[in-house]
C-alpha cells in the first residue's frame, strides 16, 4: 500500500472515529436533555403553569437546529444569521459577555430633578410632596457624583435574551436583585433552553432568594411594554426602577424593545392615583351611596333575559362620522350606549342614545354635561357610571346607575362595608379603564349582553388631523379642532381593524388591550363583539362593515330591554347600609406608624437602605386585599410617587455610603407626610371634587 492511500486510510479511520463519538456524545446529551426536559415542565407547572402548559406541547420551526460542539456542549442556529449562537467555548463568551456588563453597565434611569419647580395651581397635597422630594432629590444631584458602580443589591435586572440559558445562572451570582425580568422574543430558543439549562434549579434558587421573577416568551414588543406598564402601574415601579440592562444576543426585535423601554421609561413612573384623588373616590362613593343611586350587582353569573338583544357601543373615535347614517338607520332595533363626548356627535344627527357612559369623576363631567347636552335629552336617557362618579351628576339624567370601578378607595370601602354589614358583596366591572369604550364594554359584557356592535372606538386615528368625531364638540360647525385632545406617551403604529395602520400613543393603546383582556375573561364567554370601527385592531372583535351588519327580527323591544336593565339588573342600597362607618380612622393610624417604624432605623449601607424601603412597600402592598384595602387605595399613589424617587437617587447618585445622608433627608419628607396623613385622612374623606370644566 502506498503512502498516499495509508494516509487516506488513516484520515477516513480518523473520520470515522470522530462520527462515533460525536454519536455517542449525542446519545448521552439526548438522554440527559430529555430528563432535563422533564425535570424543568414539572419546575415550570409548579411556578409558571401557564408556559409549562404550552411548551409541554410545542412544535418549533422547521429551522430549528439544536446541535452539539465538538467539545459536546449544546448550540443553536440563529433563525436571523443562520450561523451557531455560540463559540466553541461557550462559557468564556459568556464570561466575556458578563463581564463586559460589569465594566459598562447599562441602566434604565430617570432623572426627578424638576418635580421642586412644579407648579400647584390647585393646591394638590401631593403636588407638594412630590415637590419637597424633588428639592432633596436635586440635593444629592448637585452635590454627589453620579454612580454607575454594581456595588450593592439592584432593584431591577432586565434580561434581554435566552438563547440556551448558559448566562443566566451567572448574571444571577453577579447581580442579586429584588426584580428580575426575562425576555425572550422567539419561542422556539426558549424552548431549547429547556433541554439545555436547569430551569428547575433556578427557579428554586430565585424562590429561596425572596426575589421576584417575570419571565415573557414569544411575546410581541408592544405587548412586551404593555406588560411591563400594566406592571409597574399595578405593584410599583420599583420592578423596574433603575434597571440593569443585559442583552444575550443582536437581535432586531430585542433592539427594538430595548429602544422602546429607554425611551419611555418616563411612562412607567406615571398615571397612579394619588391622596387628593382617593379621598374624593372616597367622598363620592359615600355620597352617591347615601343618596340611594342604583348600584349594579356584578357577577360572572349573572343570566340577561335579553342576552341576544343587539347593544352598539358608540365611542367619538374619528370613524364614527362613517357610520352615522348607518347607525341612524338601526337606532330603533338596538340599545345605543354612548361614550360621553360621542352623545354630541350623535344628537347633531337626531340620534339619542338610551344610555349615556360617562367615567371621569370630577365635577368637570357635571359642568361639560350641562354645557353640551341639553336637559331635555338628558333626562331622556339612562346614565351608566361608577360609584366615584362626583355625587351631582346622576341627577341630571332620568335615571342612572353605578357599577363598582376597580383600584379606588371608594370601591375598597364599599366592599368592606358589604362584608361587614353582611350584605351581598358586589364585584367590580372588570377593565374599565382607561377610556369610557372600555366602561361602556365592560358594563354590557356584565350586564350579560352578547350580541355587541361597537363603531367610533377607535383607540387611536389614521388622519392626525381627524382624531374624534367631525360632529362632536372637539370641532366647531366650520370643522377646525376647538378642544385638542392629550396624546399620553409616544406614539404607537399598530395594525388596523380593517387594515390600515392606526396611530395611537400608550393610552389609547392601553384602551385597546384592556379590551381584549376583558372579552377573555368570563363575564364576555359567548359574547360576539363586532368591530365597525375602523381603528385599532381589537383581538377577540369580529370586524364588520357596518353595510354589512344584518339583525334578527324580534317581538322585543329596546324599550323593553332597557326597562329591564333599570329595574332588574340594579338595586337600591338598604336604608342602613353606610360607608362612613367603616373608614377606620384607628386602623390607618396604626398604619402609618407601622411604616414609620420600619423605616426610623439607621442603615449602613445602600443595600440596607434600598432593603428597608422594600420591606415598608411590601408591608403597605401586603393589607391590598384585605379589610384595610382602602388605607392601602388612599396612600399607594403617595407611596409609589416618593418610594421611585428615593430608589432612583439611592442607585443614581454617590458611592454606597455617601448617599446615605441624602437617603435620611428625603426619607423624613417621607416620614413626616405619613405622620400628618392620619389627620389629613379625617379632615379630608368627605371632600369632593370642586375641579370645573371651562367652557
Amino acid at each position: 500500500m502506498d503512502k498516499n492511500s495509508l494516509k487516506d486510510l488513516k484520515q477516513l479511520d480518523s473520520k470515522i472515529t470522530s462520527l462515533i463519538e460525536q454519536g455517542e456524545r449525542e446519545a448521552l446529551f439526548s438522554d440527559s436533555a430529555n430528563k432535563l426536559f422533564e425535570l424543568n415542565i414539572r419546575a415550570f407547572q409548579k411556578y409558571f403553569p401557564d408556559i409549562a402548559d404550552k411548551f409541554l406541547a410545542h412544535q418549533p420551526n422547521e429551522k430549528f437546529n439544536l446541535f452539539l460542539n465538538k467539545n459536546g456542549q449544546a448550540n443553536i442556529i440563529d433563525y436571523n444569521t443562520g450561523v451557531p449562537f455560540y463559540r466553541d467555548d461557550i462559557e468564556e463568551q459568556v464570561e466575556e459577555q458578563i463581564q463586559n456588563s460589569i465594566d459598562n453597565p447599562i441602566f434604565s434611569k430617570i432623572n426627578y430633578g424638576y418635580l421642586e419647580n412644579l407648579d400647584n395651581p390647585y393646591d394638590f397635597m401631593h403636588v407638594d410632596l412630590i415637590k419637597d422630594a424633588g428639592a432633596a432629590y436635586n440635593k444629592a444631584k448637585n452635590n454627589l457624583q453620579e454612580n454607575s458602580c454594581l456595588d450593592s443589591k439592584l432593584p431591577s435586572v432586565v434580561i434581554f435574551g435566552v438563547g440556551l440559558g448558559y448566562h443566566l445562572d451567572k448574571l444571577l451570582k453577579e447581580f442579586p436583585c429584588a426584580y428580575l425580568n426575562i425576555f425572550e422574543p422567539e419561542e422556539d430558543y426558549f424552548f431549547a433552553s429547556l433541554f439545555t439549562f436547569n430551569w428547575h434549579d433556578y427557579l428554586t434558587s430565585i424562590d429561596n432568594s425572596g426575589a421576584s421573577l417575570y419571565i415573557s416568551i414569544g411575546v410581541s414588543e408592544e405587548e412586551t411594554y404593555s406588560q411591563l406598564f400594566t406592571r409597574a402601574q399595578e405593584i410599583g415601579p420599583f420592578t423596574i426602577s433603575n434597571s440593569l440592562f443585559y442583552q444575550h444576543y443582536p437581535s432586531s426585535l430585542i433592539d427594538n424593545l430595548i429602544f422602546k423601554i429607554r425611551d419611555n421609561f418616563h411612562e412607567f413612573f406615571m398615571g397612579w392615583g394619588f391622596i387628593d384623588d382617593a379621598f374624593m373616590s372616597l367622598a363620592h362613593s359615600v355620597e352617591n351611596v347615601k343618596n340611594k343611586m342604583p348600584f349594579f350587582h356584578a357577577h360572572s353569573a349573572l343570566e340577561n333575559k335579553f342576552k341576544d338583544f343587539p347593544v352598539f357601543i358608540l365611542a367619538n373615535g374619528p370613524s364614527l362620522d362613517r357610520d352615522i347614517e348607518t347607525i341612524k338607520s338601526l337606532q330603533g332595533k338596538v340599545v345605543v350606549v354612548s361614550c360621553n363626548s360621542a352623545t354630541t356627535a350623535l344628537l347633531q344627527h337626531g340620534i339619542i342614545p338610551d344610555f349615556h357612559a360617562a367615567l371621569e369623576r370630577s365635577r368637570a363631567t357635571y359642568d361639560f354635561l350641562k354645557a353640551f347636552i341639553p336637559e331635555e335629552y338628558r333626562k331622556n336617557m339612562g346614565l351608566l357610571t361608577v360609584n366615584v362618579m362626583h355625587q351631582d351628576v346622576a341627577s341630571l339624567f332620568g335615571w342612572s346607575g353605578a357599577a363598582l370601578k376597580g383600584r379606588e378607595a371608594g370601591t375598597s370601602l364599599h366592599q368592606v362595608a358589604e362584608i361587614f354589614s353582611r350584605k351581598k358583596s358586589s364585584a367590580t366591572i372588570p377593565y374599565c379603564n382607561p377610556l369610557v369604550g372600555n366602561m361602556a364594554l365592560s358594563y354590557v359584557a356584565s350586564l350579560g349582553f352578547k350580541n355587541v356592535y361597537l363603531f367610533g372606538v377607535d383607540n387611536g386615528y389614521i388622519d392626525p388631523k381627524h382624531h374624534h368625531s367631525k360632529s362632536s364638540m372637539y370641532y366647531n360647525d366650520k370643522g377646525d379642532t376647538v378642544y385638542e385632545p392629550l396624546q399620553i406617551g409616544s406614539k404607537l403604529y399598530v395594525e388596523g381593524n380593517f387594515g390600515e395602520t392606526v396611530i395611537a400613543d400608550h393610552f389609547l393603546y392601553s384602551g385597546k388591550v384592556q379590551m381584549e383582556r376583558l372579552l377573555q375573561t368570563s363575564r364576555a364567554k359567548g359574547l360576539s363583539c363586532f368591530n365597525c370601527s375602523n381603528g385599532a385592531k381589537i383581538n377577540g372583535t369580529i370586524p364588520l362593515l357596518s353595510e354589512d351588519i344584518i339583525l334578527q327580527e324580534t317581538q322585543i323591544t329596546k324599550s323593553q330591554v332597557s326597562s329591564y336593565v333599570k329595574n332588574e339588573l340594579f338595586y337600591i342600597p338598604d336604608e342602613d347600609f353606610d360607608l362612613e362607618n367603616f373608614l377606620d380612622f384607628e386602623g390607618f393610624d396604626k398604619l402609618c406608624a407601622t411604616l414609620i417604624e420600619i423605616l426610623e432605623p439607621e442603615v449602613l449601607n445602600r443595600s440596607e437602605a434600598f432593603d428597608q424601603v422594600l420591606r415598608h412597600i411590601q408591608l403597605l402592598v401586603s393589607i391590598k386585599e384585605t379589610q384595610f384595602s382602602h388605607h392601602y387605595m388612599v396612600l399607594e399613589g403617595e407611596a409609589l410617587y416618593l418610594n421611585s424617587i428615593i430608589i432612583n437617587m439611592l442607585y443614581n447618585y454617590g458611592n454606597a455610603t455617601e448617599i446615605l445622608p441624602y437617603y435620611e433627608n428625603i426619607k423624613g419628607i417621607w416620614c413626616n407626610f405619613l405622620r400628618k396623613a392620619p389627620e389629613l385622612y379625617r379632615q379630608n374623606w368627605n371632600k369632593a371634587s370642586d375641579h370645573v370644566f371651562e367652557v
